[in-house]
């Protein structure tokens, strides 16, 4: 059960824009409307890319999962909600919100709600709270390494675009009065190259050698990208995916929901882990 949880863990899709030849198709009662084709968005928002050096976002996550079937199925939902603030030069990061979960030790695995707060950044290491007793905790360098090393990989949003080139003629493009909209709605075996690497290497560091995708079924991905006409940032991200996994000869069946809204750039210059933190924590032994 534990490598259940383990791969439930594993990051989320990578999804983001690619190059078209076309304008974007107003919407009912768009008014200001864009000639730049979907390269010439993709080109502007790689630019403001790089000039983002910090920035805030609210992320809404549902996860309904089913392991089994039949008697011996069972069926439970994560839901959480976070407030995160990120800066990219050293990289640092603060998370805090709560994650609604069934306790698995109770028969009738009742939602227990988990206030979540954590602190990472480069050279001062991964720091979590655990509530239940007050007390902050340091994550093993090693852990925070793997875990550095995801974080760098993610953010270069070039090597994101340069994976989905070859989906081009997947994407709907649209406009609204304010924003670009970029929509994926995907079935099958086609799109699990989109996840490969990033979950291969996340099984990697976490020590697990099996890659689910080798198991994996893809019946559904929504994807919306929303981003603005005028500054070319990105707005929001709204996914829903489902999926299917073989995981030690039993079936798990997911259906996830994630939104995520960013509300403002570069207003960070760094983000500072209190010092009385760093001081207090005690260190998780590998």
């Amino acid at each position: 059960m534990n490598k259940f949880f383990k791969v439930l863990s594993v990051g989320a899709l990578a999804l983001t824009l690619a190059a078209c030849n076309s304008s974007a198709t107003p919407k009912k009662d768009t008014t200001n409307k864009s000639t730049l084709t979907l390269e010439q968005v993709y080109e502007k928002a790689i630019e403001r890319q790089a000039d983002i050096k910090s920035t805030s976002a609210k992320m809404e996550t549902t996860q309904d999962s089913k392991i089994g079937s039949g008697d011996q199925s069972m069926e439970f939902s994560i839901k959480s909600k976070m407030d995160m603030d990120v800066v990219t030069d050293p990289i640092a990061m603060h998370l805090s919100g709560s994650m609604t979960m069934p306790d698995m030790a109770s028969a009738d695995q009742k939602s227990t709600e988990m206030p979540i707060d954590m602190y990472m950044k480069k050279d001062q290491g991964f720091f979590m709270k655990d509530e239940t007793t007050k007390t902050w905790y340091k994550l093993p360098n090693e852990q925070f390494d793997a875990i550095m090393e995801q974080t760098a990989s993610s953010a270069d949003a070039k090597v994101q675009l340069d994976q989905l080139k070859n989906f081009i003629k997947d994407f709907k493009f649209e406009q609204t009065d304010k924003a670009y909209i970029l929509s994926l709605d995907a079935k099958g075996d086609k799109f699990k190259e989109l996840i490969d690497s990033e979950i291969s290497k996340s099984m990697k560091d976490m020590g697990l050698e099996e890659n689910p995708l080798d198991n994996l079924t893809i019946d559904k991905i929504h994807y919306v990208l929303e981003i603005d006409k005028k500054t070319f940032d990105t707005n929001k991200l709204d996914m829903n995916f489902d999926l299917k996994m073989k995981v030690e000869d039993q079936e798990l069946s997911m259906k996830t929901k994630s939104v995520v809204t960013y509300t403002e750039f570069n207003h960070l210059k760094t983000i500072d882990i209190p010092q009385e933190i760093i001081d207090k924590a005690q260190s998780i032994a590998q």
